[in-house]
């Protein structure tokens, strides 16, 4: 869990105080973002950060590469897409993760709101972690992860208040396709959005 705040807090930083000329560099068409904020979904709510690099193709059709982590949700919430442990202790907990290419439509946008809709295919991780024994003094973990292909679906919008800075607000439907069952994660994630452009 620490080391995801870190990681999501460098990222932040990073494309906080990224130079305009590096910007400039790309072509015009080239994106990068990030996120950071809450995240209220069915298997848990817990604080999220994805991020992406998307190519516009037209004015209002693009495509984009994401990452995306829900990291320490529940155990006893997120049970739907954790793989089975051995041992349920207190302290169990799922990080999930999710890589993502998407097609992203924009029906209209303004100077600063960007509403959109978005739908893509990639894969969907969950690992369960559990405190499963005490040797010595020393704590060892159990630890399980699925990867399993994943297909999304959901709508968002988006404030700038600049080039750089902005808000946001995503719903995404995660379909988790398994040998035998096809469980959702239905996520809702607000917060603070970052640009590259």
């Amino acid at each position: 869990m620490r080391s995801v705040v870190r990681m999501s807090l460098a990222l932040l930083l990073a494309l906080g105080l990224a130079s305009p000329v590096f910007a400039q560099s790309a072509a015009e068409r080239l994106t990068v973002n990030a996120s950071v904020g809450p995240s209220f979904a069915n298997v848990g709510t817990t604080f999220s950060t994805t991020a992406g690099v998307g190519y516009t193709l037209t004015d209002w059709i693009g495509v984009a590469g994401e990452f995306g982590v829900l990291p320490h949700a529940p155990f006893r919430e997120a049970a739907v897409i954790a793989p089975p442990v051995d041992v349920q202790a207190n302290d169990s907990h799922v990080n999930a993760y999710h890589w993502n290419g998407n097609v992203i439509v924009r029906p209209f946008t303004s100077e600063r709101m960007i509403p959109y809709a978005t739908v893509g295919v990639g894969s969907f991780s969950a690992e369960a972690v559990t405190d499963a024994s005490r040797l010595n003094g020393v704590a060892f973990e159990n630890r399980r992860r699925a990867t399993d292909i994943a297909s999304n679906l959901g709508t968002g919008v988006t404030y700038r208040f600049n080039d750089w800075v902005g808000i946001g607000a995503d719903y995404r439907t995660f379909f988790v396709y398994r040998d035998t069952s096809t469980p959702k994660v239905h996520r809702f994630t607000t917060g603070l959005s970052l640009f590259l452009k």
